[in-house]
């Protein structure tokens, strides 16, 4: 008997991440818990992942980097998650929180400077 909904500990849950970090690295994980046994939970991104940038693992709940980011474009996402046993579902709030990096170093004009200096 499936008669009760999935539900998570928190209202919302929070993470951070940085702004080059590698596509499929796994942000964070949040799993929903279901007090009928016999559920299988799936877990899904229903708004808020602009650009695609994250996605989940259906059957684990893990958030990981899906597409690039950028701090100077978004420094936070609101993700809402919902975790679903196919007949009830219920979704909390997910904060990531994207970190600035150096992703313009300084570069030279030229590969090579010279310079004559006269002596006294």
């Amino acid at each position: 008997k499936n008669d009760n909904p999935p539900y998570f500990d928190k209202a919302l849950y929070e993470a951070e991440v940085d702004e080059n970090e590698d596509i499929q690295h796994t942000v964070l994980t949040v799993t929903a818990k279901d007090h009928d046994e016999s559920s299988r939970i799936r877990y899904e991104i229903t708004s808020g992942n602009l650009g695609g940038a994250f996605a989940v693992k259906n059957m684990t709940g893990a958030i990981y980097v899906a597409g690039a980011l950028d701090y100077e474009t978004r420094k936070r996402y609101e993700l809402t998650l919902v975790a679903s046993d196919s007949l009830n579902e219920n979704s909390t709030k997910v904060v990531i929180h994207v970190n600035d990096e150096n992703d313009l170093p300084p570069v030279f004009d030229r590969s090579v400077y010279a310079v004559e200096i006269d002596e006294e």
